[in-house]
Parts: C-alpha cells; sequence; structure tokens
C-alpha cells in the first residue's frame, strides 16, 4: 500500500473522529430544553447539571496531556470515542438534577480526553504529512456538531423520545469509530512526527499544561467560551424566551453548527488571506453586530436565528488559529502547545454554559447571553492588537534575514 493511500486514510480516520466529538454533546444540545423541562430544573439549575460536563472535562484534559507521553494518541482517541458515545443514552436515564450532572461529568470526561488526543494526533499527523489539515479537520468537528444538531431537531419534530434519539446516535456512532479506528495514523511513524512528539513529551515533564502565551489563551478562552454558549443555550433562548417553540430552537443549533463548519472548513484560506490579527477583528466586529442585531429584531425570530449563523460564521476559524499560533510560539513543540491550548480553550467551552446558567437565573439569559458575547468580543479586540504586534515583529526578522 503507498504512503499516499495510507496518508489519505489517515486523514479520514481523523476526520470521523473529529465529526463523533462534535456530534456526541451537539445532540444533547437540541434536547436540552426537554430534558429541562421533564426535571423540573430552573435555569440555574440546569446551569449547575451543565458544569457537570466541565467538572469531568477538566481533569480529563490536564490527565490526558501527561498520558501521551506514555500511550500513543492513537489509543486513547478509539478508547475515549468509544466511551463518549456510549455513556450518551445514559442522560436520558438521569431522574433528577445530580444524577444528570453525575453523567454529564462522565461524557466531559470522556470529551476531554478525546479533545487532546485528536488535536495531539492530528498536529503529529500534519508534521508527518507535510499538508496543513487541522483547519479542514475542525470543520468535521463542526460538521459532528450539525449532524448531531439535526438528529436533534429530527427527533423533536417526530416526537422521538430522548432515550430512543440517544440510543440510535450512539449505535451510529460507535459503527463509525469501529470501522475507521485501524486507520488512525500511530504516533511514532516517520522520523519528523516522532521527534517532535518526543520533545513535546520531554518538556512537558518540567512545563506545566497551562504554560501558553497570555495572547493566544485569552483567543481560545473567549472563542470557545462563545461558542460553547450558543450550543448549549440558544436553542432555550430561541424556543421559550423568543417564543419560537421547541423546534425551531432545535433548528437553531443546526444553523450555527453549519455556519461552524463552513468557515472552519475555509478556515485556512480566511486567515492566510487576511493575516491572523485581521481575521480575529472581523470576527469580534461580527459577532458584535450580529447579537446586538439578533436582539433588537427577536420579534422576527428568523432574524435572531440569521445573527446566530454569522455568529457561527465569524467565530469558526478562530480556535483552529490559535493552535496554530500557540504551536509557533512553543519551544516544546507543537503537540504539547495543543494539548495545552485545548485544555485551556475546552474549558471554557465547557465551563461557560453554566456561568451562563447561573447569571440567567439573577438577569434573565436574554441579558447573560448578550453580556457574555460582548465581553468576549472585548477580549478579541484587545487581543488582535497583540497578534498585529507579532505578525510585525515576526515580518522584520523575515525582512532582516
Amino acid at each position: 500500500m503507498s504512503v499516499s493511500l495510507d496518508n489519505r486514510r489517515s486523514s479520514v480516520a481523523l476526520w470521523i473522529v473529529f465529526f463523533v466529538n462534535g456530534a456526541v454533546l451537539a445532540s444533547w444540545a437540541p434536547r436540552i430544553p426537554q430534558v429541562k423541562s421533564e426535571l423540573g430544573l430552573s435555569d440555574g439549575a440546569m446551569g449547575w447539571a451543565l458544569l457537570g460536563v466541565a467538572v469531568g472535562s477538566v481533569p480529563a484534559l490536564l490527565g490526558t496531556a501527561r498520558l501521551l507521553r506514555r500511550v500513543e494518541a492513537r489509543t486513547i482517541c478509539v478508547t475515549s470515542a468509544m466511551a463518549f458515545a456510549a455513556a450518551l443514552p445514559l442522560v436520558a436515564w438521569a431522574p433528577n438534577g445530580w444524577a444528570l450532572a453525575g453523567v454529564l461529568a462522565v461524557l466531559g470526561a470522556a470529551s476531554g480526553c478525546l479533545d487532546v488526543a485528536m488535536n495531539t494526533a492530528a498536529i503529529e499527523f500534519q508534521t508527518v504529512a507535510g499538508a496543513s489539515i487541522l483547519s479542514r479537520l475542525h470543520g468535521g468537528y463542526s460538521l459532528g456538531v450539525l449532524a448531531g444538531a439535526g438528529s436533534g431537531a429530527v427527533a423533536s419534530r417526530f416526537e422521538f423520545t430522548v432515550l430512543e434519539h440517544f440510543l440510535a446516535v450512539s449505535v451510529s456512532l460507535l459503527v463509525l469509530v469501529s470501522v475507521v479506528s485501524r486507520w488512525l495514523p500511530a504516533g511514532s511513524v516517520g522520523g519528523r512526527g516522532a521527534s517532535t512528539a518526543s520533545s513535546a513529551r520531554r518538556a512537558g515533564r518540567t512545563g506545566p499544561i497551562f504554560a501558553i502565551p497570555a495572547t493566544i489563551g485569552a483567543l481560545a478562552i473567549a472563542a470557545l467560551l462563545v461558542e460553547g454558549m450558543v450550543t448549549d443555550w440558544s436553542a432555550l433562548l430561541i424556543s421559550r424566551d423568543f417564543g419560537a417553540g421547541a423546534t425551531v430552537g432545535a433548528v437553531t443549533v443546526v444553523v450555527f453548527s453549519t455556519a461552524m463548519f463552513v468557515s472552519r472548513t475555509f478556515g485556512d484560506l480566511v486567515v492566510a488571506k487576511l493575516g491572523a490579527a485581521t481575521t480575529v477583528i472581523a470576527a469580534a466586529a461580527t459577532v458584535t453586530i450580529a447579537v446586538i442585531a439578533g436582539v433588537c429584531v427577536q420579534q422576527y425570530v428568523w432574524g435572531s436565528i440569521v445573527a446566530i449563523g454569522c455568529v457561527g460564521l465569524a467565530l469558526g476559524p478562530l480556535f483552529p488559529l490559535a493552535i496554530v499560533e500557540a504551536g509557533r510560539r512553543s519551544s516544546g513543540g507543537v503537540a504539547l502547545a495543543t494539548a495545552r491550548v485545548s485544555a485551556v480553550g475546552y474549558g471554557a467551552y465547557l465551563g461557560g454554559p453554566p456561568i451562563v446558567g447561573f447569571l440567567a437565573d439573577h438577569v434573565g439569559l436574554r441579558t447573560a447571553f448578550v453580556a457574555i458575547a460582548l465581553a468576549c468580543c472585548a477580549v478579541l479586540f484587545l487581543v488582535s492588537s497583540s497578534l498585529r504586534r507579532v505578525d510585525s515583529a515576526r515580518g522584520s526578522q523575515l525582512v532582516e534575514r
């Protein structure tokens, strides 16, 4: 078998792993209003339950970065992806908010392991193959989110129970992972990739997991905090606060996921054309305008849904950009930089929605949604200034050489 065919199969297998990671929690997101209603939870109680995802995820993110020194990323990808998909139906059996939080903690732990392992495997494979595929792989994640959200919309429309829906999703994703597991690239394939991973792991023995530039950490946190908030809370915002109903609420998540898929698929081209700093400025400006406009036209609910789609188009390239920038600045190797950015960014992605729930109990979901989005945009504007200075310094160094 040719190296080229091996590489194509490996890249497809990685893409499917990213897809699976996106599909699991996205299948849950459109059903949040129904589960919340069935369990009789307030916004604040639902926020505390959602915190279970972060409680499970953050330790797993940290532990997986250390585990990768001894275990191949491929092995962790397969194990965590199967555990992630298999645990989804447990949500439907949760009898109360505390049990729901416990199940979500299990999902969060599997998600955290998979997040770090798949990004590290992707960076190592990208280094070996000599092809830029990271943004495309994150497009696979976004398509998984779209598929999961779409399954939620269909299940709501045809009144499938949460258990029926989640069992169907779980079985489908388990089959996918089983089929592609043998094609996932091994971390030791190719001298350059192995040496990169090895140097990263050696550096990781002495470097703390969160040792990334503040600018990159802020970029990852701001981008994924808004993404997590929209994914978990937009269905409830549209269906309840804007009075559109459960089916339209689920469609909102589909629209957002579609926009994320499109923008991440073409994210490399956008960043190459505009540059890192301009991409971040454009994203911050677009999200600011879209959020304000979405609230102003809430009586026309489809206008608000279009605004949420614009948020997705703007956010898509930002997290892959954070990973690339961290790799450029890392002295410990790109694999370690990937693990660090994933730990910081996904901590915000999973920890942000509970914050929204807490604020919603005090100021209302609409106000909390807007306030967090605008605060994150302010951070992105500040980050863009720092990125512009770094780009200028990098350009000066190239000219001197």
